[in-house]
């Protein structure tokens, strides 16, 4: 009879799985054809299978090599004469089996030969970030913002390339702009938020992403990082 209890056990607990798994599968096909049809709205092309060979191209982002099993669904993309613009969402993976974790993000890529951008990774400061800049670690702080500092952690390889390029604009214009993430390499940055964005915030969030790049482009046309 406990034979029986147990078996009865494991196939209820296969069925729950099963049901997760079909469950998922459906909510992001209707995620899909939902965010199929906002970039038919924006007017962007959609695609929503991975782009190999840029999943790739971003590895030069820390985005991008934290954990593991990384995916790329539900691109949106558009060519204009300032710059190439990609939406997608990323889905990547921390620890194994019971204690594995999913992180996913939306993500906002824009590519850009006039981007001479220093490399940077911006982010909001959290409670870890706090210990981490008591006991040494990097976090660029600066005097005439406090808010800034107090909102972000800025790290980069170039600090005095980047102190340059954070002239008093570009500070002023990330305080508006608090709980994003920014990462740059040369001529191209990535924008993106805690969490995925719902098709219906696509629009926002492509108009918020826009702000940035276009705060990078005036400062750049103010002077060149390197002479601040």
């Amino acid at each position: 009879m406990s034979i029986f209890w147990a078996l009865l056990g494991l196939l209820a607990i296969l069925g729950l799985i099963g049901a997760i798994i079909l469950g998922t599968r459906y909510y992001e096909r209707k995620r899909t054809e939902a965010m199929a049809a906002a970039a038919a709205d924006i007017g962007l092309e959609f695609s929503a299978d991975q782009d190999d060979a840029l999943l790739e191209k971003l590895q030069v982002f820390a985005l991008f090599t934290k954990g593991h099993s990384p995916k790329m669904r539900n691109l949106m993309t558009a060519e204009t004469d300032l710059a190439a613009l990609t939406i997608f969402d990323y889905r990547f993976m921390t620890g194994g089996g019971q204690h594995s974790q999913t992180h996913q993000q939306s993500v906002i890529l824009m590519q850009s030969d006039s981007l001479d951008l220093p490399n940077f990774r911006l982010k909001p400061e959290g409670f870890f970030d706090k210990i981490g800049a008591a006991i040494g670690f990097q976090d660029i702080d600066f005097d005439e913002n406090p808010e800034f500092s107090k909102l972000f952690t800025l790290k980069g390889d170039d600090e005095v390339s980047i102190r340059n390029f954070f002239d008093t604009g570009m500070l002023e214009e990330f305080v508006k702009h608090q709980g994003v993430a920014v990462e740059s390499a040369r001529g191209l940055f990535i924008y993106y938020q805690t969490g995925r964005k719902q098709p219906e915030e696509i629009q926002q969030f492509m108009t918020d992403g826009y702000a940035i790049y276009s705060a990078f482009a005036d400062r750049l046309s103010r002077s060149s990082p390197a002479q601040g």
